[in-house]
């Protein structure tokens, strides 16, 4: 959703790494679970003994009496923006949370990147020195780590008596989202969440099509003629062989780019899904990935059979998803896929840089069956939210998130949240009208919600609740649906409703949430996908056939794939 959008560790580090990680594999189940904790750490008194005692009232977003000092740590990206004279340590947004809930956040460091946080965290924790009360992670390994530490406690107990009601509902509907946190029945950190159903869609230079009359493919096989003909018939009117049928971004996330230049077009009319470390179940309840399968190899023929044509540039091999948007929006390509929003940020710039472009959105072509199959987006984003276990208030950490989800994400009419966490930042008044359009505020523009720690406040069906009201043509009323409905055009409209359409016909197919790091993936994912990148790019270069990657696929599961095929469904297993 757009609008809400290792040096020097010591060998001792790794070694405690390693453990933890061979004990989480063990551990991981997807059962609930109690846990022996109450929130402040100590052990339950006797029920008996507390029978007549009056219930505890629970405010979830109660301010504190006193003042309340809660530690953290920071990944500070290039996407965190401050107004000058503040800082992490002096900001707008603690500020205004420490007005409303009385919690001041102190920062213990801060981190220029997930990778590099995750350092700081596995060396203070082999130095035994402070770590936060509320630790904020991407990293699976890191989290068994934490968990194996007996550092960071079980939240089961306090997300039941802290949560506000929507986050709990949004837990209820996707109970697969704890798999990732449970260990021995007990959930031991918070998923923050990703909005599902907005896959991706095909673009297309429109005026290209007009031009050379052509109709816009809607099967896979017909892609080769759209193809040979933006590419060699002049498309753009230059009189130069300079445009190309399409480009693909796989520098970093191989065949099926994150939000522009997936090549999963070439794949999903045949049924395959080929998303790199995306796991799939079969009709026999086991997991597997797709990409590891021979029946990926007709879309690995078409794309070597693209780039020996021409229709690709030569060395989209090492571009990403920002790179193949400039050949987009420069002139240079008629087709790319990619999310449903492009038409609103960067497709405008097509627009500014060749006077009389057009471009539009279209379904995904099928096979001539009407076979479609895509990965449909995953309900958590991968990071995790874990609490101290001798914190002095573990309910601030549950205090400060229920915070944004009612704030930033419901904000009620009429509330000084109603168009954004700060006027003057994310919000503000022009034209005597308050506004939280982006192109309205300009530089002024700061998205706040990314100074806290987790960054990303979401709700999986939100997106699907919001785009099927406007594509139905209803019109915006909370707040939040203002924001979203303010973030769409005629465009993005059209193609998010081609998304709802995939996603209630099955052609977004469920991935398996929260797949742990096993033993053997430790010991050998880093070589293992080094191979496959390799072998992948080798194929779609023509530098392989692509008989060659049944061999592959041999060599590949006796290099460990096998181990880990069989790792990860004897944990699947204790998830049922």
């Amino acid at each position: 959703m757009k609008s809400l959008r290792t040096k020097g560790i010591s060998k001792k580090v790794l070694n405690t790494a390693l453990i933890a990680t061979l004990l989480f594999v063990s551990a991981c189940s997807n059962n609930g679970g109690g846990n022996t904790e109450t929130t402040n750490g100590n052990k339950p008194a006797n029920n008996a003994a507390n029978a007549n005692q009056p219930a505890e009232t629970v405010d979830p977003l109660g301010k504190y009496a006193e003042p309340v000092t809660m530690t953290t740590a920071k990944v500070l990206e290039g996407d965190v923006k401050f107004k000058e004279g503040e800082s992490i340590d002096n900001n707008i947004l603690d500020k205004t949370i420490e007005q409303d809930l009385n919690i001041k956040m102190k920062y213990l460091w801060t981190a220029a990147s997930d990778p590099e946080n995750t350092e700081k965290v596995r060396l203070a924790l082999s130095a035994n020195q402070e770590l936060p009360d509320m630790l904020s992670t991407r990293d699976p390994l890191l989290f068994g780590q934490l968990v194996q530490s007996g550092k960071y406690m079980p939240i089961e107990e306090l997300f039941e008596k802290y949560a506000i009601d929507s986050w709990k509902q949004a837990a209820e509907k996707h109970p697969e989202t704890w798999r990732g946190v449970t260990v021995d029945g007990k959930k031991y950190g918070l998923p923050s969440y990703n909005v599902i159903g907005g896959s991706n869609v095909m673009w297309i230079r429109e005026d290209w099509l007009k031009k050379l009359n052509l109709q816009a493919p809607k099967t896979v096989d017909e892609m080769d003629a759209v193809l040979d003909a933006f590419t060699n018939k002049d498309p753009d009117g230059d009189g130069k062989k300079d445009t190309f049928g399409t480009v693909i971004a796989p520098k970093n996330a191989a065949i099926n780019a994150s939000w522009l230049g997936s090549a999963n077009f070439a794949f999903a009319g045949d049924g395959a899904i080929p998303n790199d470390n995306i796991w799939i179940e079969n009709a026999e309840g086991k997991i597997y990935q797709p990409l590891l399968t021979p029946e990926v190899k007709p879309g690995l023929q078409r794309l070597q059979d693209w780039m020996k044509k021409g229709y690709m540039p030569k060395d989209s091999g090492i571009y990403d998803e920002m790179k193949a948007g400039e050949m987009f929006t420069k002139g240079d390509v008629g087709i790319v896929f990619g999310s449903y929003w492009l038409s609103v940020w960067p497709f405008p710039d097509l627009l500014k840089n060749v006077p009389g472009s057009e471009f539009k959105p279209y379904p995904y072509p099928t096979g001539k069956d009407g076979t479609l199959k895509v990965t449909k987006e995953s309900p958590i984003n991968g990071n995790i939210v874990m609490i101290k276990k001798d914190a002095k208030n573990p309910e601030a950490v549950m205090k400060y998130m229920n915070w944004f989800y009612k704030n930033y994400l419901d904000p009620d009419k009429g509330s000084k949240y109603e168009f954004g966490l700060a006027e003057g930042y994310d919000w503000a008044t022009v034209d005597g009208q308050p506004t939280n359009d982006k192109a309205k505020l300009g530089d002024a523009y700061i998205d706040v919600v990314r100074i806290s720690v987790p960054k990303d406040f979401r709700f999986p069906d939100m997106w699907v609740d919001m785009l099927t009201k406007f594509t139905a043509g209803g019109k915006p009323e909370t707040p939040l649906e203002v924001k979203q409905f303010g973030g769409e055009d005629t465009h993005s409209l059209a193609a998010a409703k081609m998304n709802l359409d995939m996603l209630a016909s099955g052609a977004q197919v469920d991935s398996v949430v929260g797949v742990p790091v096993t033993k053997t993936m430790l010991a050998k994912n880093s070589m293992l996908d080094k191979i496959r990148k390799e072998t992948i790019s080798k194929i779609i270069y023509g530098e392989m056939t692509v008989d060659q990657y049944d061999k592959f696929l041999e060599d590949y599961r006796k290099a460990g794939y096998a181990k880990i095929e069989e790792e990860v469904n004897e944990w699947y297993a204790t998830t049922k």
